[in-house]
């Protein structure tokens, strides 16, 4: 599997070209970026999509992470030694670690997700909603977002939209994505 930088330039026009449509005049949108990658690249589609409409636009954060995930970000000592170790190692061996990671997540698909919405989320009150991450792996994690908001809610066209699919076999594709069968280094990764 190939490792790839992001490009948000790349990334920007993929945007302009795909969400042409996703706004009509009189809706209103709600954008979801899930912690912790997905929230720039929420803030990314928010405004390109403020930048074509004058409708309603909002804006929130979610949490919702597999317990790996969760147990590695936690400690804030280890998260530190591994960022300032990564910045020294050569670019080769990141990769060949990023992809054995990747490996043994998809060898071990674990389905537990906790998903938190803010408190008193109206979801009924927008026409369309986008949950935004920047990758989707096994897909659990898009499927139990999309889950919960459908049953949260009536009345909202549900989107999902990610930078890269790393697995065809993922339980949950989003509408819009940009690559497939990558992994993606973003600038805010550990080895960012």
């Amino acid at each position: 599997m190939k490792v790839v930088n992001f490009d948000q330039e790349v990334f920007e026009s993929f945007l302009d070209e795909k969400l042409k449509d996703f706004l009509v005049e009189n809706t209103s949108v709600l954008v979801i970026g899930i912690k912790e990658g997905g929230i720039p690249i929420a803030g990314l589609v928010k405004s390109i999509l403020e930048k074509k409409t004058s409708t309603q636009l909002d804006f929130i954060t979610i949490k919702c992470q597999r317990p790996s995930t969760k147990s590695k970000k936690k400690n804030s000592i280890v998260k530190y030694l591994l960022k300032n170790l990564f910045k020294i190692l050569p670019q080769f061996f990141l990769n060949q670690v990023r992809i054995y990671e990747h490996k043994f997540l998809m060898n071990n698909k674990n389905q537990d997700r906790e998903v938190h919405f803010p408190q008193n989320s109206d979801f009924n009150k927008y026409d369309k909603i986008l949950v935004v991450d920047d990758a989707v792996d096994s897909g659990y994690t898009l499927k139990n977002v999309v889950e919960k908001l459908e049953k949260n809610n009536s009345s909202a066209k549900i989107y999902s939209l990610a930078v890269v699919v790393t697995d065809k076999n993922a339980v949950k594709i989003p509408d819009y994505y940009l690559y497939s069968d990558v992994l993606i280094r973003f600038p805010w990764s550990l080895d960012g």
